[in-house]
């Protein structure tokens, strides 16, 4: 329920192509971390070799995305990107820092790899998802533009606190752990999901039915804890050996689109994933994915803020607050089929573990 690394290789780029034609769709090129993006708002740069960032104004209008068609012939349309253009609040405006307001731009650290939430569309442009028009809509309340900067997932935390960033929305679950250096103002909850091969070929209905099967998540995600540690909560290692069970064989991923082409080139059994992100890879796979079982560990995602200046967390949290009071919010998350996600309070620092 939340990232560390993406890795960028001549492989990982052969994979996703393997994605396209084995599962006619695919939701991010890992590949494209690295490369200039470019928007029809306005031209972006490269602000270092493991970053790329596009600035936008949070008054015009978003770039669409397009449907992908499936090999089998079936066809998963993408939603568009939603732009509110919503007006300044004054009130909200004013709880800004003046560092922020002065230079009239909210800098947003995510990582582009995690569809629906934030990702590349095709693996080019901006980043775009649910996460995004969040973000914009809440930099259109304070009167600001918002510069995303697409950045690997590890780094995020201390780039806040080193102020390369003033904020992250990248689907973190807020924890008790991550408190220590950040603020979360929760935003959405999301749970893990189960999602095998299409028709279920290896019956798996539960937790306790990957014991002895492959199974994959992505590097540093709570999922691939779920695999490989039994001191985490919804352990497979320890509900494999408290049944007396053969061990999960696990395998981490860079990224979530290296963990789908593994299911769907057969060398993954299962894999474990945020709710919403399985769902995603599930409808734009049109027939080749399912999601099976019960959801676990529902927990809160959190947008991610410096502790100082505390003012920052609370026009961050109030402007949350007014988009979901009325009702902007709920569009969003309708828009990216999130709406079953969404909460109806933003609070500060809310873990549950």
């Amino acid at each position: 329920m939340s990232r560390f690394t993406r890795v960028t290789t001549l492989v990982a780029a052969v994979a996703v192509a393997s994605m396209v034609a084995a599962c006619g769709a695919s939701t991010q090129n890992p590949e494209a971390a690295n490369s200039s993006s470019s928007s029809s708002q306005q031209s972006s740069s490269s602000s270092s070799s493991s970053e790329t960032s596009s600035s936008s104004s949070s008054s015009e209008t978003s770039s669409s995305s397009s449907s992908e068609s499936s090999s089998s012939g079936g066809s998963a349309e993408q939603p568009q990107p939603l732009n509110l253009n919503l007006s300044k609040d004054d009130t909200l405006a004013a709880l800004v820092p003046a560092s922020i307001s002065g230079k009239g731009t909210l800098t947003i650290a995510t990582d582009a790899s995690y569809a629906p939430n934030e990702f590349l569309l095709n693996g080019q442009g901006d980043p775009i998802g649910m996460d995004v028009d969040l973000g914009n809509a809440i930099a259109q309340l304070l009167g600001l533009k918002t510069q995303w900067v697409n950045t690997g997932f590890d780094g995020i935390l201390a780039g806040i606190n080193a102020g390369r960033y003033n904020l992250s929305m990248s689907s973190f679950t807020d924890t008790k752990k991550r408190e220590e250096q950040v603020n979360f103002v929760t935003y959405l909850n999301a749970g893990v999901s189960i999602v095998v091969a299409k028709g279920n070929p290896e019956n798996i209905n539960s937790l306790a039915d990957l014991c002895g099967k492959k199974v994959g998540a992505e590097n540093g995600t709570t999922e691939q804890d779920m695999l490989t540690k039994a001191d985490v909560d919804d352990s497979v290692v320890k509900t494999c050996s408290g049944a007396g069970k053969p061990a999960v064989q696990a395998s981490g991923y860079p990224t979530q689109n290296d963990v789908n082409v593994a299911l769907a080139s057969g060398r993954l059994d299962a894999y474990l994933a945020d709710t919403p992100v399985a769902e995603y890879a599930v409808k734009v796979t049109v027939d080749k994915f399912e999601k099976v079982g019960k959801d676990v560990g529902v927990a809160p995602y959190g947008i991610a803020i410096p502790k100082n200046p505390p003012e920052l967390t609370t026009a961050i949290q109030k402007a949350l607050q007014k988009l979901m009071d009325d009702g902007d919010y709920d569009k969003i998350l309708a828009n990216w089929g999130l709406a079953d996600a969404g909460i109806k309070t933003a609070e500060v620092n809310k873990a549950l573990y």
